[in-house]
């Protein structure tokens, strides 16, 4: 699968994506959603600062949006038996977790799928690919674009080729492996993009893909083709929105707009994320106030329930 290049201006914000948490080492339902239309849920990462200062009255809060499912960024000091808890008292279905780095040692990356799988979370994802000229911690922006910069691809070809162990790791615990995407992930290499290596290296039986919508938009890429080319292999897809007038870049972060409020058409977006077979679409703006971050949750639910009904 390729996708045409059309884009090539490049700068690049990464953040706390590079940083998955340390989990030690089983389900809340798994029952899919109704065809055709995938659960409206959180990507946690967004909803952090709630979650850091009060766990359960925040996932309360946020079952009150209206969500139904979300995905985790960290596990706030809580076992998988009170992940597992905490999920069933609110009601929500939980997709999986960004838990694994590619660099990291085998037995830590088995020891977050056990959790994962213990915690009746599907998923064990991988946020960003290797990125061997970057040092953490993260000193500044500039750092971090020269970094991706250097990607080149032999480094997406290790990158998916840790990604197929991982699926075996994850098949042996019960769980599945996805990986998820950036605007970084659609640097032109030669005449193609990096995205493309990662998907005809790894095993379609071993990989899966969550599609940040919003990134792939950002980036300067339609997503519709890429749904279409890989239905099957979109279980998980990330909806943000951001605001007029940026200019499209795979290594640059926009300023965020809450979904339907932005520069992005959903519509169009809704009808082939269904027909790719996305299960949860998960809702996360990159920039938002703290006090804000429940309404700007609410309302994009509630914005995107709305196309969906028609």
């Amino acid at each position: 699968m390729e996708l045409s290049l059309n884009r090539r201006q490049m700068a690049f914000g990464l953040g706390a994506a590079l940083a998955a948490p340390h989990v030690a080492a089983g389900a809340v339902s798994k029952a899919r959603p109704a065809a055709g239309k995938p659960r409206i849920g959180v990507g946690l990462y967004m909803m952090r600062e709630l979650l850091a200062a009060d766990f359960d009255q925040a996932l309360a809060a946020i079952a009150a949006t209206g969500v139904t499912s979300v995905e985790f960024a960290g596990f706030f000091d809580r076992n998988a038996a009170q992940i597992r808890t905490a999920l069933a008292t609110n009601g929500l279905h939980g997709v999986g977790a960004h838990c694994l780095r590619p660099d990291m040692p085998e037995t830590e990356a088995a020891a977050a799928m056990a959790f994962c799988a213990e915690a009746g979370l599907p998923y064990a994802i991988a946020p960003m690919p290797l990125i061997p000229a970057l040092k953490l911690p993260i000193t500044s922006k500039a750092e971090a674009q020269a970094a991706v910069l250097k990607l080149t691809v032999a480094d997406f070809q290790r990158s998916a080729d840790i990604f197929n162990r991982f699926g075996e790791l994850a098949k042996q615990a019960g769980a599945r492996f996805a990986y998820h995407t950036h605007g970084l992930d659609f640097l032109p290499l030669g005449d193609r993009y990096a995205f493309d290596i990662m998907v005809d290296r790894t095993d379609p039986k071993l990989v899966d893909f969550e599609i940040d919508l919003g990134n792939t938009i950002s980036a300067g890429v339609d997503p519709i083709p890429l749904l279409r080319q890989l239905k099957g292999r979109i279980p998980l897809a990330h909806a943000k929105d951001w605001k007029p007038g940026y200019t499209p870049s795979p290594i640059d972060i926009p300023p965020s707009a809450p979904i339907g409020q932005g520069s992005i058409d959903w519509s169009p977006l809704l009808a082939a994320v269904a027909g790719a077979g996305v299960t949860d679409l998960l809702i996360e703006q990159e920039q938002a106030p703290k006090d804000e971050l429940l309404k700007i949750l609410r309302d994009s639910r509630a914005y995107l329930e709305g196309l969906a009904r028609g």
